[in-house]
């Protein structure tokens, strides 16, 4: 398991920020000293990634920026470059910057390259509050030579780490940027489905609004547009936070059950959320007790019908499935899996979380489990 530095930010009253005089290079030096090193930073942003399900590639050296990166998932594979520092608080001191900003220090890099088919991600990892924020490099394209730091505040940390995302609209060298922060959770749905949110400065009031809206409401912003373009930018919004909830059932159901598969206990980064009433279904939604973790060798069984999980927890094989696997001939190995089969799920700890009866009911009856194999 990766060891990651505890956190090490410090308040004004024990000296991190420091006053002109004989202390100030010592406690500069102290500050450095608490600086999570870059590799590490990589070393967390990969462990992150691959927690929840990608396969990660490293091309080349993580000993300076920017890390090289290859996200795979099931759906899609990111190629990215990553610019990665420690979020800290403003420097100069009481009455010099805000109390509650928070920056990223601009080291080591001459500016960010934007390429085709490599995404350039410029973020940074809060231990404070334990989320990643995330600038827009199209609007950084040249550094302050005397201070070459990007700023946020505390308050969208906070929120963050509360609700899983948050945005702030603030000014850039170059125009205005959105400012995306989520909780670790959400950092693959950022890296692969999230750069869109860059693009709202003008709908920056409605992505907050977006995090749990319904349907109707989302199609009230997309017919209230003005013209043409805003709707057509409003719809990809939409599109965006829609995935956003999607990747909130992942994560919930992945914790609730240790990431391990409720069916045969295996983890190794080889287990899905699986609803247990699918999403078309009118009464198929994305709570964690409409969800089950599993592997992916009981994922796919569970959501062809070969499997199913009784109100009871006790696991069933359909024989009308197991029957027509015998007729396609593709039955090798179906005594094996039938007979490894323990009796029941493992349901997590916590009863809040557990699937709950209706669930249970409605998920085999919409596989189409026999009637006197449901209970």
């Amino acid at each position: 398991m990766a060891h990651f530095p505890k956190p090490f930010f410090r308040s004004a009253r024990n000296a991190w920020f420091v006053q002109i005089g004989p202390k100030q290079v010592k406690l500069a030096a102290e500050k450095d000293e608490a600086f999570i090193r870059f590799p590490e930073l990589v070393e967390r942003f990969v462990v992150t990634l691959e927690r929840a399900g990608n396969t990660v590639l490293l091309a080349g050296s993580t000993q300076n920026r920017p890390a090289r990166l290859r996200v795979i998932s099931a759906e899609s594979t990111t190629e990215c470059l990553v610019f990665l520092w420690t979020i800290t608080p403003g420097g100069g001191g009481a009455g010099v910057r805000p109390a509650n900003e928070r920056r990223i220090q601009i080291t080591n890099v001459g500016g960010f390259p934007l390429q085709p088919g490599i995404r350039t991600i410029l973020v940074g990892w809060s231990p404070e509050a334990g989320v990643w924020s995330f600038w827009d490099p199209r609007r950084h394209s040249a550094f302050s030579p005397r201070s070459p730091s990007l700023q946020t505040n505390a308050q969208l940390l906070e929120t963050a780490g509360a609700r899983g995302l948050a945005t702030q609209l603030r000014p850039a060298t170059e125009g205005r940027e959105i400012v995306v922060s989520v909780s670790a959770d959400f950092l693959p749905w950022y890296v692969q489905q999230g750069e869109p949110l860059h693009n709202a400065d003008v709908d920056a009031d409605h992505v907050a609004d977006l995090i749990d809206a319904t349907p109707e409401a989302e199609r009230e912003l997309i017919d209230s547009s003005q013209s043409s373009d805003e709707a057509a930018r409003r719809y990809e919004l939409v599109q965006t936070m829609r995935a956003f909830r999607d990747a909130r059932f992942r994560p919930i159901v992945l914790h609730a059950y240790s990431y391990r598969c409720a069916v045969c206990g295996t983890a190794l980064k080889l287990v899905d959320a699986a609803h247990i009433v699918p999403v078309y279904h009118p009464q198929g939604g994305d709570e964690v007790t409409n969800g089950l973790a599993l592997c992916r060798l009981h994922h796919g069984a569970f959501d062809a019908g070969l499997i199913g999980v009784r109100s009871d927890y006790r696991i069933i094989v359909n024989p009308a499935a197991a029957n027509r696997l015998v007729e396609a001939q593709l039955d090798a190995g179906l005594d094996r899996f039938r007979d490894a089969l323990p009796p029941s799920i493992q349901v997590p700890a916590s009863i809040e979380v557990r699937p709950t009866p209706r669930n249970l009911r409605i998920g085999l009856e919409v596989r189409q489990l026999p009637p006197l194999l449901i209970a």
